[in-house]
């Protein structure tokens, strides 16, 4: 975990200045403007933080995500860490309680058990800070991670190790724990999950908005997310009530990806980093049209994802959705009718961010009566005048957070006017992420994650060592039994060797298979191939002659995605047996549910060049079906016949185990 060390050094290096005047909890004295807040902020403030209070875990130092729900995820830890400092800094919680939360929760951080050792898992329980499910069953090896969610953790201990130097080796030392790797590639977000079979999927995450937002985090911490930040690749405009909103292209049938465009990643990358020239009037923009519709229709507009009090429990009220304005859907893109409703974070923070816009003072009334100044803010109201009773760490620690902006402006900035005391961290990272041999699989989002992008984002894989063991049946040497090794010395390049024992093979096919192949082959969509392979039948002891070898040459163009469970394939090839008749190839691979696919393709024999044996036909057809996966320690079965038709008994079908070493 070479990013790792490199940004817990960083860390590490990153002290106050000699001479700086700072207070007893590293708080420059002169920062700050509290004077800033009313007593209706205040008031607002100490609401927020008694959901803190009364649903904080001393033994982790962790939070409910939801009241007297003992769990939490990585997105709500970074809401509960910025909650608890904007409550020392607003004199909520007192010096000595602040330093006392902060270590029990970086303990936990420093000592829990991690995703496949690399990363945080996306839930733990609270109480313990052992890894779970969602549902807060135990989950051993955990669930996966999220780069979304790590993006907030991240731009949350980055803001507490500057405001609070004396935490910084703390947090130095919670981060050197990860892989930072993992989370990214070529610039984009990589999340990971583990499927139904126990395979870890890595999958590119974000959508407009949370993108750019988690992007920003982690790039605090050294790792390349310069493609993630940007605003400009997959960003369109719909006219709503005659404001043109931005929303993403990627098309949720495609991807399978939740491309709800709602307040909070603008507010919060307002709050934490200050909105970017690129960013600016996109965010203005999501405010007007919320606002356009209240004028329109006369219902107060604050759209967030938010958990509800009732079943699915939580729901994405977005401005766009699926090609549609105005659309409520869970985590999975399903339309949940009946729980739209006003969002209190949503509501507070754009009210904070835009104080001087007439509609700040109505999303303000429109929520004062969500709270119990007992427990904490609400979620929010339903557009049918029912409240929405979830109280949450989300919603609280977002009041609390903009709260924490309006005394101290963008926390990345704070302590406003002293930018020489600004954390770097994580220098080094992306070069050392670009020598990172990782390439886990693809596969289907969960929530909170999204279906796999056009796979040249993926990282370049490094010197590695896989291959396969294997039984057989093939038609011309019935039973087989055998094993091939492949070498990848320096990215897609490749040189494999193998054999199989072949002991009723009948005729010159004799009793055992020689088999190799090398050249270049990128297996990601939108890539060329080119290798020479020999799959017998060569004996042993006839050495490496080549007769029976042939050149492939090829490429694999998009893939297309009915849905991120049903992707159909296409490939087109040119083919070249040594002993003659090359022929050019069109195939399809439409891929179920990760591994089980179904091929077939057509080929065509190019007349008069190097022509084959009497009776080559013109035509060929090839097919295959099964379960296929290059994943170390999984099984495949599969069945393929590569012609020139079903009369040449060259059908295969095979049951293996795939091994790795990288």
């Amino acid at each position: 975990m070479v990013t790792a060390a490199l940004l817990a050094a960083a860390l590490l290096s990153a002290a106050p200045l000699e001479g700086a005047d700072l207070g007893a909890d590293g708080l420059d004295l002169e920062a700050g403007d509290l004077e800033a807040l009313s007593p209706a902020d205040l008031d607002a403030a100490r609401t927020a933080w008694r959901y803190f209070e009364r649903n904080y875990q001393p033994a982790t130092g962790l939070v409910n995500s939801v009241e007297g729900y003992p769990s939490t995820t990585q997105w709500d830890l970074g809401s509960s860490i910025f909650a608890t400092l904007a409550a020392r800094e607003l004199g909520l919680l007192d010096a000595a309680a602040f330093a006392s939360r902060t270590a029990a929760m970086l303990r936990t951080l420093a000592t829990q058990p991690l995703f496949d050792g690399a990363l945080p898992n996306k839930a733990y329980d609270a109480r313990t800070g052992a890894m779970t499910d969602y549902a807060n069953h135990p989950a051993p090896r955990g669930i996966g991670a999220s780069a979304i969610d790590l993006g907030r953790l991240a731009s949350a201990l980055q803001v507490l190790a500057r405001l609070h130097p004396e935490h910084r080796a703390e947090v130095a030392r919670a981060l050197s724990r990860w892989d930072g790797c993992r989370l990214v590639a070529r610039g984009e977000l990589r999340g990971a999950q583990v499927d139904a079979a126990g395979a870890v999927a890595r999958v590119q995450e974000g959508r407009l908005g949370y993108e750019q937002y988690a992007a920003h985090g982690l790039e605090g911490l050294g790792l390349d997310a310069s493609q993630a930040r940007r605003y400009d690749r997959f960003t369109a405009d719909a006219v709503v009530f005659g404001v043109p909103v931005p929303h993403d292209t990627r098309d949720r049938r495609r991807f399978g990806a939740v491309d709800a465009l709602v307040t909070d990643p603008w507010v919060l990358d307002a709050f934490e980093w200050g909105l970017s020239p690129e960013a600016a009037p996109l965010a203005r923009r999501v405010l007007d049209v919320q606002r356009r519709r209240w004028q329109v229709t006369g219902v107060v507009t604050a759209a967030s994802e938010d958990h509800v009090d009732r079943d699915p429990w939580f729901v994405y009220d977005a401005i766009w959705a699926d090609g549609t304005p105005w659309r409520t859907v869970t985590s999975s893109g399903d339309a949940a009718p009946g729980l739209r409703g006003l969002s209190t974070k949503a509501a507070f923070a754009l009210a904070t961010l835009f104080p001087d816009e007439p509609y700040a003072g109505v999303l303000l009334d429109a929520i004062a009566t969500a709270k119990d100044p007992g427990r904490g803010w609400n979620a929010g109201v339903y557009e049918g005048g029912r409240p929405n009773r979830s109280m949450n760490a989300n919603t609280n620690g977002v009041v609390l957070e903009a709260l924490l902006w309006k005394a101290l402006g963008p926390l990345h900035g704070a302590p406003r006017g002293d930018e020489a005391r600004r954390l770097e961290v994580g220098k080094g990272g992306a070069a050392a992420c670009a020598a990172t041999a990782a390439d886990e699989g693809r596969g289907a989002a969960s929530p909170g994650a999204l279906a796999p992008d056009p796979p040249a984002s993926d990282p370049v894989p490094g010197f590695r060592l896989d291959g396969t063991f294997f039984a057989a049946y093939r038609g011309v040497d019935g039973p087989t039994a055998g094993g091939v090794a492949t070498l990848w010395p320096w990215r897609y390049t490749f040189l494999r060797i193998g054999g199989e024992a072949t002991p009723e093979s009948r005729g010159d096919h004799g009793p055992s298979r020689l088999l190799w192949g090398i050249g270049y082959d990128d297996w990601h969509d939108g890539t060329f191939f080119l290798h020479v392979d020999n799959w017998g039948p060569i004996r042993p002891e006839d050495g490496l002659a080549v007769r029976s070898a042939e050149v492939n040459a090829g490429y694999r163009l998009p893939r297309w995605c009915v849905a991120s469970a049903l992707c159909f394939a296409p490939m087109a090839a040119a083919t070249a047996p040594f002993a003659g008749g090359p022929y050019l190839s069109a195939r399809l691979n439409v891929v179920v549910a990760r591994d089980w696919f179904v091929m077939g393709g057509i080929g065509w024999t190019v007349p008069g060049v190097l022509e084959g044996p009497l009776g080559t036909p013109r035509w060929r057809v090839v097919y295959g079906f099964g379960r296929s996966t290059w994943a170390p320690g999984s099984l495949f079965v599969t069945y393929y016949d590569w012609g020139p038709s079903y009369r040449d008994r060259n059908g295969v079908l095979a049951v293996g185990i795939n091994w790795g070493f990288y």
